[in-house]
């Protein structure tokens, strides 16, 4: 295994919520510095070279951008957003900052300089937004709150025009869409305990659950792992990997993994698997061998909910 970078980020308790890691096969995981951000940085992103933090705060929200500098991250600039509460997510797509916010609804497009915003929407009804993706050149919005997806077309990096509304079933909670592999994409759908998997038409292909286990589930994130789809199982506390063959997807395997996964994200060439444990208060790294996920390291981050590679 090549050395590896990555970002931490969770909940704020005290002391640090966004951390700098590196991986090696020789030195283990090791967390190198870290950073006070003290506004529940619950979700990081990468522009170009510089590191995006969300502010899920109840009442209000904002983001700030860090730079890495000398193995260190330093504040650069900051947005406030009056308006907007609970930003929860936050994507780079076309040089674009595109926002979610769960507890306000409202989805919002920022320059990279954090100036000023771009471009805004607010559903109808009882929004509660939750993702922002690019798939099949549209940009796709997760609403949890009315069961749907919008799809808007973009036009120089920015959604244009008046959104597709794609509607799922009622309870269903969309949480996170994700682009597959071979066109198509899949939905992951917190309330209801289901991933549906939709083709590049849009029709629906099939829909299983998150979890083979039973049981109360809430999934959280998903992360591709070259053509695998991986989704953590918050309840069952698990993650359960998924590939499509011809016919449909099909359930590869469901492995423990700590408590509460809520972030996952993967390094494709090195065959591993990030997982940030929002109740176990940690980060773990697992290798995918193409059969079963086994455990390389355990890093300690408060109330974790994101992992960003760099």
């Amino acid at each position: 295994m090549k050395e590896i970078s990555f970002i931490l980020s969770g909940y704020s308790e005290a002391g640090e919520d966004i951390a700098l890691a590196r991986a090696s096969e020789t030195d283990g995981a090791t967390r190198l510095s870290g950073v006070r951000h003290g506004e529940n940085p619950s979700f990081c992103c990468l522009l170009g070279d510089t590191i995006y933090a969300v502010s899920e705060l109840p009442d209000r929200a904002a983001v700030t951008a860090y730079a890495l500098r000398d193995g260190a991250l330093s504040p650069l600039r900051r947005i406030e957003l009056p308006g907007r509460c609970g930003l929860c997510h936050l994507a780079a797509i076309g040089g674009v900052l595109y926002g979610s916010c769960y507890e306000s609804g409202h989805y919002f497009a920022l320059d990279a300089q954090l100036s000023h915003v771009l471009w805004e929407y607010l559903p109808a009804g009882t929004p509660r937004g939750h993702w922002a993706a690019k798939i099949g050149g549209a940009l796709y919005l997760a609403d949890l709150g009315n069961d749907r997806l919008y799809r808007f077309a973009l036009s120089g990096g920015l959604a244009s025009g008046t959104p597709e509304k794609l509607p799922l079933p009622a309870g269903s909670g969309p949480r996170q869409p994700i682009a597959l592999p071979g066109g198509g994409y899949a939905v992951v759908c917190e309330l209801d305990g289901q991933i549906r998997f939709f083709r590049g038409d849009g029709s629906l292909l099939a829909s299983l659950p998150a979890s083979g286990q039973g049981g109360p589930n809430a999934p959280g994130g998903a992360c591709l792992l070259g053509d695998t789809l991986f989704v953590g199982n918050r309840g069952p506390d698990t993650v359960s990997a998924f590939t499509l063959a011809p016919d449909g997807p099909v359930r590869r395997g469901e492995w423990k993994t700590g408590s509460w996964p809520r972030g996952l994200a993967a390094f494709a060439d090195e065959g591993l698997l990030l997982t940030a444990c929002s109740r176990e208060n940690s980060v773990r790294l697992s290798r995918w061998d193409g059969e079963a996920l086994t455990v390389q390291a355990v890093l300690p981050l408060p109330q974790a909910s994101c992992v960003l590679p760099l």
